[in-house]
């Protein structure tokens, strides 16, 4: 609270520069989610060092549940329950509903493209549960024995990733927006649009690279890792060219416009749409990387 207290008061005397929302509701769940980035790291590497990521649908489903519900739902449900916030008014929980919907489309529809554009791989032997596009992606019927089927895991996996991207990535954003306050309106674009743009393919890249590694290849593997990591990373980008934007306007402003649970699904809704008809645009114009 001491953080927050500075961060509001540096900004009410005009000070540039601030690192968490004036929102003191959004500020308090920005500062939670970012400590949840070492929590994430060290269930990443104990799962894939230990090897549990050779299991069938119920462990396969479970650890990954375990990675995100109990610290992203259970305990700011807990840590907040006195704070006067409602839950379902708690940015928190918009939070949540906002990636976990995003992360629904994205998976179902948009990992086709990162099996037939992309050229990423997914292996689990023991894993007879799969839920994607019928239409999209590969021919269904030889989707499975070329590793272009996605477990219901990879869902949950992947919001856990996205809420650590969106949590960093917003707070660096703002920072960097309020370090010009009196800019010119034209450069203060142009900055931000910059700002997007570089976290965007940060994140796109660093997954690749840190995520995609010796201790899971045999599981999840791109065809082509130079080429994935480089015009790869462009495409992958689209998505938080889109959607680290619209994560910054959720409840920014202290005396601003609040969203509803249902806004933040809406939200996450269109965006995912949007990215849709991107990844399509890629595939137009440079088609497969692989």
């Amino acid at each position: 609270m001491n953080t927050l207290s500075s961060t509001s008061s540096a900004a009410s005397r005009g000070i540039p520069g601030y690192w968490f929302s004036q929102n003191p509701d959004k500020a308090w769940g920005e500062k939670f989610f970012l400590l949840f980035l070492p929590v994430f790291i060290v269930f990443n590497t104990v799962i894939q060092q230990m090897g549990w990521l050779d299991t069938g649908d119920f462990w396969n489903i479970a650890q990954n549940v375990l990675m995100w519900v109990p610290y992203c739902l259970l305990l700011p449900w807990w840590l907040r329950r006195s704070s006067g916030v409602p839950a379902a008014e708690s940015y928190w929980l918009k939070f949540n509903v906002y990636m976990a919907t995003y992360v629904f489309w994205c998976t179902y529809f948009h990992t086709e493209y990162f099996f037939s554009v992309l050229g990423i791989r997914y292996r689990f032997p023991e894993v007879t549960l799969y839920f994607d596009s019928a239409l999209l992606g590969p021919a269904e019927a030889t989707a499975r024995a070329t590793f272009q089927k996605i477990p219901p895991s990879m869902y949950l996996n992947a919001i856990a990733f996205f809420i650590v991207y969106h949590s960093a990535s917003v707070v660096i954003m703002r920072r960097v927006r309020t370090l010009t306050p009196k800019a010119s309106p034209l450069l203060r674009k142009l900055l931000w649009a910059l700002t997007v743009a570089v976290t965007a393919f940060f994140f796109a890249w660093a997954e690749t690279f840190f995520y995609v590694n010796d201790a899971i290849k045999q599981h999840v593997w791109y065809v082509d890792m130079a080429r994935m990591l480089s015009i790869g990373s462009v495409c992958y980008m689209l998505y938080f060219l889109v959607s680290f934007p619209n994560v910054y306007r959720m409840d920014e402003d202290a005396a601003g416009e609040r969203w509803s649970l249902y806004r933040c699904a809406m939200e996450a809704s269109a965006v995912s749409m949007v990215i849709l008809f991107l990844l399509d645009l890629f595939a137009w114009v440079y088609g497969p990387i692989v």
